[in-house]
């Protein structure tokens, strides 16, 4: 985690030095704004409540692309910590953006109250409050794959997506995005995004959709990769895998097609609005979390585990120093602040030293810095970065882009021989934005046996005045390749993936080269349904649809759309229920009035759990269920429950057991309580009182046995009772 969070520091200091390098200080505020400062505020302020303990509050003006904003963010100033964000256009007076967090010491671990068609009302009725006149342009895109996991962390939240239409034709660059607490209808994110003054493209002209899959079958783009699937849990060993799979070039804008012209669009991806802003999204959530170098004043070495074998082995601090000194020149100025020793979440079982220098007028303002990452194990040097004293009305002569590859490729050729001739270059990108002459960015792809291997390889920026490389970064997974002998032909893998994600005609956003410009064009591109997380690669040994996790289409996480409940009385608590994934043991259809017996239950709260345990044999159920205390009983699975074994499952559930076995204190208005087993009095009043269970009428029956939809309605509710953090989920 440690090395992934480093990483992103990297990524997110250079973002930082090129905004500041495209637009100065001095430059930042120079548009008049049609609304001030404090018409922002009011404006927010009058469509959001904001926390009065968020009492400290803070400004700011930006530009980019034309586009005037104002930052207004509010926080508490005592714990428990918390912000609420947004983002208003200076100019038309919308408000683009709100996000809010609460910090929470008791983990969230409970179920949302509110239905998918509840927070679906909240969302609109907020659209139609902010975006009213837009509204009429926009269609909901409903994501089917929103799945509810209880993890201990933050409230579930629904997700809801409207994307812009023209003429009858998507623009998914546009739109609205909507997130809405489930256990208090709270809007916790909001984001708007609509470009002004474009023109269209008539789509009166525009070319078959067979014309257009033979131009992406020619082309071709797909191509064959080498694709090593992210680790789920960096800290949790578990073997890195490496897959054959086709996947979309790089060298096309995600599979589009001209849909006037019929050529392929060779633009990547950075150059598309849609996709930039996933990228910056990405970056800008891992600012919250990164520390700018020369934050410690006193260098320490990290002493290393006496469990692992091979930390004899491993360089010391010092060593790690004189390889970054042989590999670039740090100025006398620059002092060492600090250093540590951090997994590496490429390669699990190996270790990084993380250095940084700074000077001393670093704390004054002049952000002067170096930093670098080197591998313990071997001794290469995975990555530095450095500021750069190149200004932007510099007049010195830059080097041309044929001149600045030539001095990335001397230093490849340097510090890394042998990976050099591994590797090859991959076209040249445009950034969505302009890019200063003093720059020139390069990314090598790492190829193994002629295929590309999907997210490895080196990445340089050179500065063009200085005529030095100032950051550098290499992704190299130390793992063994299979072999491609037996993949599929590239026109099965085509006809595969188009069946998978046929061609749509749709509106994008790209820029152009100058970076100054946006153009709408239109194109046929593959869907994708614009869910967030689907099929982005088909295995190119079986043809089976792929995500970004590398799970076949048969380990994907949905939710269950139950066809059989509507007009119950518990029909908002299984639909929650099928947002869980819980319950599927009948398909599609939840069968509301059967009998709940012991097993279904009890996987059913083990599926709550979100620990991926869909399939398990009995006893492991069983055994599950008495390490949680759930269970005291000899049940069996295939029993079914009654009212009363139901309510001391629940109770158990929510940590009240000790408070229902307290003597005397209970006493029920039901004309059958006497009735009642007296170990069993104080489980039933808590589960009635608590509202967990729904009791009809002056009787109670407490043997009476228990169907489907009661257990799915008494799960909600005791997940909707506040609880201490389960440390006992394993």
């Amino acid at each position: 985690m440690f090395r992934k969070i480093r990483h992103l520091n990297i990524v997110v200091i250079f973002i930082l030095l090129l905004q500041l390098a495209v637009y100065p200080v001095n430059t930042l505020g120079s548009e008049k704004a049609s609304i001030t400062v404090e018409q922002a505020v009011q404006i927010v302020k009058d469509n959001f409540s904001i926390p009065e303990k968020y009492s400290r509050m803070s400004t700011g003006y930006n530009k980019y692309n034309d586009r005037a904003t104002y930052n207004i963010d509010w926080s508490s100033m005592e714990q428990p910590h918390g912000s609420f964000n947004a983002m208003v256009d200076a100019t038309t007076g919308d408000i683009l953006n709100i996000n809010q967090w609460e910090e929470s010491f008791s983990p969230s671990f409970k179920l949302p109250v509110l239905s998918m068609e509840d927070a679906e009302k909240k969302a609109t009725d907020l659209i139609s409050k902010l975006a009213s006149k837009y509204q009429s342009e926009m269609k909901l895109v409903k994501d089917d794959q929103q799945v509810l996991d209880l993890n201990n962390s933050q409230p579930f939240a629904y997700n809801f997506r409207w994307i812009r239409i023209v003429d009858g034709i998507p623009f998914p660059g546009n739109g609205v995005n909507v997130s809405v607490r489930g256990d208090n209808g709270q809007v916790r994110d909001y984001n708007f995004n609509w470009t002004h003054d474009l023109n269209f493209p008539a789509a009166s002209k525009v070319i078959s959709p067979e014309t257009a899959r033979q131009t992406f079958s020619d082309t071709p783009m797909l191509e064959l990769q080498y694709f090593i699937p992210p680790l789920m849990n960096p800290e949790i060993s578990e073997p890195q895998r490496v897959l054959l799979v086709y996947q979309l070039s790089n060298n096309y804008y995600g599979g589009a097609v001209d849909a006037l012209s019929g050529k392929p669009v060779t633009l990547d991806d950075q150059a598309v609005g849609y996709e930039s802003r996933s990228a910056v999204s990405s970056i800008s959530a891992a600012t919250s979390t990164t520390i700018m170098p020369g934050v410690a004043s006193q260098v320490t070495e990290a002493s290393t585990s006496k469990d692992s074998p091979e930390n004899s082995q491993q360089i010391s601090q010092s060593e790690a120093v004189e390889i970054v000194k042989k590999a670039i020149k740090i100025p006398k100025e620059f002092v060492m602040q600090n250093s540590s020793l951090n997994p590496d979440w490429q390669n699990p079982s190996e270790q990084v030293w993380d250095l940084n220098w700074n000077t001393e007028s670093f704390y004054m303002g002049e952000h002067r810095f170096i930093g670098a990452s080197v591998n313990a194990k071997t001794g290469d040097l995975i990555s530095f970065h450095m500021s750069y004293n190149t200004k932007p009305d510099d007049k010195a002569k830059t080097v041309t882009r044929k001149e600045a590859q030539e001095i990335a490729d001397d230093f490849l050729k340097r510090i890394q021989p042998e990976r050099f001739e591994l590797v090859k270059l991959e076209s040249e990108r445009f950034y969505g934005s302009k890019i200063p002459s003093y720059i020139q960015m390069f990314s090598y792809v790492r190829v193994v046996d002629g295929i590309p291997v999907s997210r490895n390889g080196i990445n340089l920026t050179v500065d063009t005045v200085a005529k030095q490389v100032i950051n550098y970064n290499m992704n190299w997974s130390n793992i063994e390749f299979p072999s491609s002998a037996d993949v599929l032909p590239i026109n099965e893998a085509t006809d595969r993936f188009l069946k998978m994600r046929p061609l749509e005609l749709s509106y994008t956003l790209i820029y152009k080269q100058d970076g100054q410009k946006q153009e709408a064009r239109l194109v046929y591109q593959p869907n994708s349904n614009f869910i967030m997380y689907g099929p982005g690669m088909i295995n190119a040994k079986t043809g089976e649809p792929m995500d970004w996790y590398g799970k076949t289409q048969s380990q994907w996480s949905s939710s269950h759309k139950f066809t059989d409940i509507q007009g119950n009385y518990a029909e908002k608590e299984i639909g929650i229920m099928a947002l869980t994934r819980a319950f599927g043991e009948y398909g599609d259809t939840f069968r509301p009035n059967e009998k709940i017996t012991a097993g279904s239950l009890l996987r059913a709260m083990i599926t709550l759990e979100g620990n991926n345990r869909d399939v398990l044999a009995d006893e492991d159920v069983l055994k599950i269920a008495k390490e949680r205390g759930w269970l005291h009983e000899d049940l069996k699975l295939e029993s079914e429950l009654s009212r009363d074994d139901l309510s001391k499952i629940m109770i158990r559930l929510i940590k009240m057991e000790p408070s229902a076995k307290a003597q005397g204190i209970y006493a029920l208005p039901f004309t059958d309580a006497n009735t009642i087993k007296p170990d069993s009095l104080g489980y039933i009043a808590l589960a009635w009182g608590l509202g967990i269970l729904k009791f009809d009428g002056n009787t109670l029956n407490p043997n009476q046995t228990v169907t489907r939809a009661e257990a799915a309605y008494a799960l909600v509710h005791a997940y909707a009772v506040e609880q201490p953090q389960n440390t006992n989920m394993k």
